[in-house]
């Protein structure tokens, strides 16, 4: 931290010394939308269906539709997807939440700034198939866009953490052969087709970035719609385990702190 050279060694620098005060905000599933309207983007938001709330108590099932996906504002992998409300545990499911509002995540994962996030839980309507949606994260430096990790097949055994395929490109969509192997995150194609909104993801992104040295923006696209995923200033705790090591360092070169 004396002397961060890395993007991995940037980025956690950032993140304890100099984050923005705008990350909480911008961190947090439901007031992100806030700042995602303010930017002029209200078109590219999931709707919500339950607003809000710090009380499983609260929640009334019967209002929901049959479908939709309840998450947890202040964390990571906090989803609970309900494709049939007729087949819903809901007693199983308000111990699973209770369980999320009772997490302090930014103290076992080392990232001050979700520690001011309020712990609360909300619905949005449930994308059919969302996890078989490929995810496009931009990656953006002193508010610009430099590369693009994309996400595909999503596999998610149970008893097991979710396998991933990870494929890099820059901003031409040029095949970059960075990513290395972590885990059940793997080394994905380089075929991966452009996709058809991409000029535009770019610039969200680059709108959404301005006002930060670093975030990832993501972003999905669904039936000729682009949606908006979420923004992280801390991906993988600061320390991008899936980039090589030369990667990290030609980016971190990049970044100004």
């Amino acid at each position: 931290m004396k002397n961060p050279e890395s993007l991995s060694d940037k980025v956690s620098y950032i993140e304890l010394h100099d984050q923005s005060p705008l990350a909480p905000m911008c961190t947090d599933k439901a007031e992100v939308r806030k700042y995602v309207v303010q930017k002029g983007f209200k078109d590219i938001l999931i709707p919500i269906i339950l607003e809000p709330t710090d009380s499983v108590d609260k929640i009334d099932f019967k209002k929901l539709p049959e479908t939709f996906i309840l998450k947890a504002t202040h964390g990571c992998r906090m989803n609970y997807i309900v494709k049939d409300k007729n087949r819903l545990d809901e007693e199983e499911c308000k111990g699973v939440m209770r369980k999320w509002l009772q997490t302090t995540y930014g103290t076992y994962s080392m990232e001050p700034h979700y520690l001011s996030i309020p712990p609360r839980i909300y619905a949005e309507q449930y994308i059919e198939d969302m996890n078989g949606l490929i995810d496009y994260k931009f990656h953006c430096l002193n508010g610009k866009p430099e590369f693009c990790l994309v996400c595909s097949g999503r596999s998610d055994k149970k008893g097991e953490s979710m396998g991933v395929l990870l494929s890099l490109f820059d901003m031409e969509w040029n095949f970059i052969d960075e990513i290395v192997d972590y885990k059940n995150e793997k080394r994905g194609p380089s075929d991966i087709p452009k996709p058809k909104q991409f000029d535009r993801m770019k610039e969200i992104a680059a709108e959404l970035s301005k006002d930060f040295k670093f975030v990832r923006i993501d972003l999905y696209e669904y039936e000729g719609k682009i949606l908006f995923g979420e923004m992280t200033f801390s991906p993988a705790c600061c320390v991008f385990p899936y980039f090589s090591d030369a990667f990290d360092k030609a980016m971190g070169k990049k970044l100004v702190l």
